[in-house]
């Protein structure tokens, strides 16, 4: 006896069934169309959203796995988001600044929860978890390893040292990813007067940055000696300060400074160095990208999604606005 499937089978007419058989194939390769035009449309990018997204997590891993979600949302709202152009570029790079600080903002959840879970666990005597040689992450193979770090190495910018973390974001969207100051704008979600304010101050702290350690090479003041000491400088931010400072009051560093500053004495445009971007993992982001994103961010009228520490202020305004209404209602309520 024939069962209920094959019975329904059998009785739909021929014409019908190959009709839902090429509905369902236009259907795949529309979905398949879709998603090559989509990732046609970011493919040119992927080396810069890698460094990107590498250059603010300082990890392989994450940054693999932050890109691959922000090219999963791509995929996924390529109808609601800019066309092509400068737009669709800024549109992309902060997809992945938003999954980037996603990422920071996990991590320090659980940090914090590991913290809380030691101290809870040392309170009652007994050793943390996760601590053990079970829980490590297997270690890298020693070429890879040395690839990872060699390639961090190409991230640093020591002229960048006296900036802020604002101004350096900017600077590196400017500089090492060729933005324009509205897409900067963009990306970071401020206004373009902001934008240009951020690259003007930043490019002007880099030459003299610059311009100190032009000095430095020069060798000619023996106060920048005793500053620096031996040959092998390490430019921490408070010897940066201390050099700029210098060249700033001495007269002979700052004529040396002049003369080795390619442009107007300090910098008043964004610095012309061009600076490294590294090769994305495609493979790996193409398996990352098409698995679902477990979170979403809002989205402003434009399509760009929102900063999520924005949200997550909003957050805690609401929660502590809510806690004092509950105390004033506790106070009026009680007996006198």
């Amino acid at each position: 006896m024939p069962g209920v499937f094959e019975s329904c089978e059998a009785h739909e007419p021929r014409a019908s069934r190959e009709a839902r058989d090429r509905a369902a194939a236009r259907t795949i390769a529309r979905r398949a169309s879709t998603r090559s035009a989509s990732y046609a449309s970011y493919e040119s990018y992927l080396d810069g959203l890698f460094t990107y997204c590498l250059s603010i997590l300082c990890d392989h891993d994450a940054a693999t796995a932050a890109l691959g979600d922000a090219l999963a949302l791509a995929e996924r709202r390529a109808h609601r988001g800019p066309g092509t152009g400068g737009e669709h570029r800024a549109w992309l790079y902060a997809l992945a600044r938003w999954a980037c600080l996603r990422k920071l903002a996990e991590t320090k959840q659980k940090r914090q929860a590991t913290h809380a879970a030691g101290r809870t666990d040392k309170g009652a005597g007994k050793s943390g978890k996760g601590t053990g040689p079970e829980s490590a992450e297997p270690a890298l193979p020693p070429d890879l390893q040395e690839r990872r770090h060699r390639e961090l190495t190409l991230l640093a910018w020591p002229e960048a040292a006296g900036t802020t973390p604002e101004q350096r974001e900017a600077l590196e969207l400017a500089v090492r990813h060729h933005l324009t100051a509205p897409e900067v704008a963009a990306v970071l979600g401020v206004a373009p007067a902001t934008a240009r304010d951020l690259l003007a101050t930043a490019a002007c702290e880099v030459e003299r940055t610059r311009a100190a350690l032009a000095v430095v090479e020069s060798g000619g003041c023996p106060s920048v000696a005793h500053l620096t000491g031996d040959s092998r400088l390490i430019l921490s931010t408070a010897l940066r300060r201390e050099l700029v400072r210098h060249v700033d009051d001495c007269p002979r560093c700052r004529r040396s400074a002049e003369r080795a500053a390619p442009g107007r004495w300090p910098g008043t445009s964004v610095t012309p160095a061009e600076l490294p971007v590294l090769e994305a993992p495609r493979t790996a982001l193409a398996a990352r990208s098409r698995a679902k994103v477990a979170d979403a961010p809002r989205f402003d009228r434009r399509g760009f999604p929102m900063d999520p520490r924005d949200r997550a202020a909003r957050r805690d305004r609401l929660r502590a606005r809510a806690v004092t209404t509950t105390v004033v209602a506790t106070v009026v309520a009680a007996p006198v």
